[in-house]
């Protein structure tokens, strides 16, 4: 009980910063009209894909420790932050979701997408794409190894996920695009670039434009995504 009541204590201080839901025992981040439905930290060893998609976790109902919805990667969470309306996506009526990269607390990138008529991946497309700090992520790309998935690219040497790539093919030095969430590397595989003593790693260009991830090499430390929807809560 002594634990609940200090999370009560937390939620009240935190209310009055606007940053989650008053309601005690509810772990939830809405700013404005965005809720937070998501939020990975980097090298955690948990899959940023794999937590996303498992149905029946609902951290807003389970966990309390308000560190969990954080966008400052500083602020250590034991486990991925999923909000039980990933299960619901169809009958939540969502209007749009954003795709942001924080580091140190600091937002690095976005990129808000269209929800309408999307499901729980499918919004993640360039044709949903509405804004981003990428200026150039919806123009025509015509280059080989081009990817816009979710799902990314994977095999037993490589995860490559949330991979918005513009080139692939011709070797490491020529992979070029915005952002990809690297999941794993078998050793003495992939690029250099993807190469970490732990993961997930969020690698994402600073520039405006799409580069080479072997001449950027920027890490994101945390991963959040939101959504604007008629019905986030189950009724």
């Amino acid at each position: 009980m002594a634990s609940v009541g200090i999370y009560c204590i937390l939620v009240f201080f935190m209310l009055l910063l606007g940053d989650i839901n008053p309601v005690c025992g509810i772990l939830e981040k809405k700013v404005g009209d965005w809720q937070m439905i998501y939020r990975a930290r980097s090298r955690n060893g948990q899959s940023v894909v794999n937590s996303y998609m498992k149905q029946g976790v609902a951290s807003e109902q389970t966990e309390t420790n308000p560190r969990c919805v954080s966008v400052n990667g500083r602020d250590q969470c034991r486990t991925n932050y999923r909000h039980s309306m990933i299960d619901r996506w169809d009958s939540s009526g969502v209007q749009k979701v954003r795709l942001e990269l924080y580091k140190e607390g600091e937002l690095v990138a976005h990129v808000v997408f269209n929800g309408k008529s999307t499901t729980s991946t499918s919004w993640f497309s360039k044709e949903n794409v509405l804004s981003s700090n990428w200026f150039d992520l919806k123009e025509p790309n015509t280059e080989e190894g081009k990817q816009f998935s979710f799902f990314g690219y994977s095999n037993n040497d490589i995860d490559r996920r949330l991979y918005i790539n513009k080139h692939w093919k011709g070797g490491c030095s020529f992979h070029k695009g915005w952002m990809v969430v690297v999941e794993g590397l078998a050793r003495g595989n992939g690029c250099n670039y993807e190469v970490s003593l732990s993961y997930p790693v969020f690698l994402y260009t600073p520039h405006t434009y799409a580069d080479f991830y072997g001449d950027f090499k920027r890490e994101a430390d945390v991963l959040v995504i939101s959504v604007i929807a008629n019905r986030v809560n189950a009724v």
